[in-house]
């Protein structure tokens, strides 16, 4: 919430406090309304505090918050449906790292290949009937410009499963408008947001040998 909001919400908060006040035949002084903006205020800093860093805590989950907590830098595995129209054959898995940025209203998704960078467009979490969590994202890939000679920008869209609130592992599966599909496992996830695949390749944790 902005802080438009938030004053807007205890505005009217405090609207029916006097009103229900006035009905009782309580009576109600300008003394009391002096603290309302150092209320403001402070409700204010606690929700970005709750927003940007604490919301993830044991003590909030399942009670409050209902959101599974992917944020760092997963290593990642692609496997493409696509097959080379010259040899008829399809291609390996590929490495990737994917860069989670989250916090408890925003998410963001980074996919960063030898060749090209993915950037989710928008992204969201879903609670499944059974307690697991979909994260249902749209992305613009920009491959790297020597390579746009056999791979153009395009779009796509990607579904990750994560079967709890703290997962080590997500899967799931994507498409693009060059009407390829494949499927997606993110393992090993670091706490680190590695900016370029050859940092990450060198940086994180469970990245292979170079």
């Amino acid at each position: 919430m902005t802080r438009i909001q938030v004053t807007a919400f205890l505005a009217l908060s405090l609207t029916f406090w006097i009103a229900m006040l006035l009905l009782r035949g309580v009576p109600v002084t300008l003394d009391m309304l002096v603290p309302f903006g150092s209320v403001v205020g402070a409700v204010s800093a606690a929700l970005l505090v709750f927003d940007k860093w604490i919301w993830h805590w044991p003590v909030f989950r399942g009670w409050l918050v209902r959101r599974p907590y992917i944020r760092g830098t997963w290593r990642t595995e692609l496997r493409s449906s696509w097959v080379n129209p010259e040899t008829n054959e399809g291609i390996p898995p590929i490495v990737a790292f994917m860069v989670v940025r989250q916090t408890y209203s925003s998410l963001s998704l980074r996919l960063m290949t030898g060749e090209s960078r993915s950037e989710t467009i928008s992204a969201a979490i879903e609670i499944c009937t059974d307690g697991t969590f979909e994260i249902n994202c749209a992305y613009r890939n920009k491959p790297k410009a020597e390579y746009r000679h056999r791979s153009e920008v395009h779009y796509g869209a990607m579904l990750l499963i994560a079967d709890t609130a703290l997962p080590i592992r997500l899967e799931g599966d994507y498409w693009t408008d060059r009407k390829t599909t494949g499927g997606i496992t993110l393992t090993d996830r670091c706490d680190a947001l590695f900016s370029t695949f050859e940092q990450a390749s060198e940086e994180h944790p469970m990245a292979e040998p170079r």
